[in-house]
């Protein structure tokens, strides 16, 4: 009985977005078996609906982490588009890309409240989540910090030894070279202080990954992508789609063009600001215009259709200005904040469209602001003012989320910095405290120790509290 009244309720449509989501997040756990299972479920819907169709439904949602029933995780909604959206969505894309290629703020703002009304109550609601994990402060000593880094260092032995040597690691993006750079630069003056014999093997690490990351730096200042054919499913297809259309260039290895669509802002940024702070702290010159030159080149670059790459270049540009006082770092950054970022905020605080909305782009995004409000002078009131119209329900949104479903993303470091900007925020000092926590016991349990977060992540714990 239960199975005819389960066909009945649920529409092919229906079945068949809600297949669309499951095969999504299947496909960005890089799991080829969980891939085949749901494409399966897809193959056996082909024919028409089976009695059973919804009990069938929810057991692939349930193997990929979605709430049975298709439109949640952990109680908090997914992206669910009407046709009508659906069907408007390439044209409200096209408009929007249009806009972004005129570097007009006033065109982009008109292009997205198109799509703002277009979505209604789905603005700002993300197509994928991640769950999350409630976490208790974890009080550790600086000293205790300083310790738990080097050891869990130290177990990362071979991969350490390689990198160190200058040599990168197999089919690795280039932004995990510069997580590792910005935690030396994070941990060097506390091991300095309290590790004194880590030191050398700090330096030589930093030295080379930087060496790494300058190396490989294409001449007009972007860094490039490893050539993930037939290693990552989604890079993999991207790759392949771009190589077809002839918008790319492969060459030992990398695709040393920049990414047509904007995506080079993420890796240039990443790299470019790594490269600027540890150059600052070490006073690496060649390092330091390293991180100029990537500054260099995302200032010529329009922004773009995705969010959150454009946050990337607001991040970069923000760092430049502080490392060299050049206004047009300053400049750059704000104007990519109005053209490319802010536009696209949603009303409830997170951006408008489905991928942006997702937790760990609304990180990248509240990054940004965050180093823009570090790097924006004090007299620049007009400007702080039009940053927190933008940070504050964005930071809002994040911690909503935290409290509903638990810690959904690592972001100390993003954290620690929007609580010196806006260090009156109660939640966001709890929210820095509690992710202290969470990132200490997936690197130790008190006994073993493993480097069980992104390096810069742990690194950040030493400059938190007890």
């Amino acid at each position: 009985m239960a199975a005819s009244v389960w066909a009945v309720d649920l529409s092919t449509d229906e079945a068949e977005a809600r297949l669309r989501m499951a095969l999504q997040i299947a496909r960005e756990h890089n799991d080829r078996a969980l891939v085949a299972k749901v494409e399966k479920a897809g193959r056996d819907f082909k024919a028409g609906l089976p009695e059973d169709a919804d009990k069938r439904l929810r057991e692939v949602e349930a193997a990929v982490g979605i709430d049975p029933g298709g439109w949640s995780m952990a109680g908090q909604p997914l992206f669910h588009p009407t046709a009508a959206m659906k069907a408007k969505q390439p044209e409200l894309n096209t408009k929007l890309t249009a806009a972004m290629q005129s570097d007009d703020a006033a065109q982009v703002r008109a292009a997205t409240q198109e799509m703002l009304t277009v979505l209604g109550d789905q603005a700002g609601v993300p197509d994928g989540r991640r769950a999350g994990k409630k976490a208790e402060p974890y009080p550790m000593s600086e000293v205790e910090a300083t310790k738990l880094f080097v050891e869990a260092l130290k177990g990362e032995g071979r991969r350490v030894r390689q990198l160190s040597e200058g040599k990168p690691l197999p089919d690795q993006m280039l932004r995990l070279y510069a997580d590792i750079l910005n935690g030396m630069t994070i941990i060097r003056p506390f091991v300095e202080k309290h590790q004194a014999d880590a030191v050398a093997e700090i330096d030589k690490l930093t030295n080379g990954v930087a060496n790494i990351l300058t190396t490989l730096q294409q001449p007009e200042g972007h860094f490039p992508f490893p050539d993930l054919r037939g290693k990552n499913i989604r890079f993999g297809e991207m790759i392949n789609k771009q190589l077809k259309a002839g918008a790319v260039v492969v060459k030992d290895g990398w695709l040393v063009t920049a990414d047509p669509d904007g995506g080079s802002q993420f890796d240039t940024g990443v790299c470019g600001t790594a490269l600027l702070l540890a150059g600052q702290l070490n006073g690496n010159e060649t390092w330091k215009q390293a991180g100029l030159k990537a500054a260099d080149w995302a200032l010529t670059q329009k922004c773009c259709a995705n969010f959150n790459y454009n946050a990337f270049s607001v991040s970069l540009l923000a760092q430049a200005f502080r490392v060299s006082g050049e206004s047009k770092y300053l400049d750059g950054a704000l104007k990519k904040l109005r053209v490319g970022v802010a536009p696209g905020q949603a009303p409830n605080g997170r951006w408008m469209d489905a991928h942006n909305a997702r937790t760990v782009y609304h990180q990248i995004i509240l990054r940004a602001l965050g180093d823009l409000g570090a790097a924006l002078p004090a007299d620049r009131t007009a400007e702080r003012a039009e940053l927190d119209a933008v940070a504050k329900p964005a930071i809002k949104a994040l911690l909503d989320e935290f409290e509903a479903m638990g810690q959904t993303v690592e972001a100390l470091p993003e954290l620690q910095t929007l609580a010196a900007v806006y260090p009156d925020d109660a939640r966001l000092k709890t929210a820095v405290q509690a992710m202290a926590g969470s990132i200490i016991a997936k690197c130790t349990d008190g006994q073993q120790v493993k480097l069980g977060s992104a390096v810069a992540q742990l690194a950040a714990v030493v400059r938190v509290k007890p």
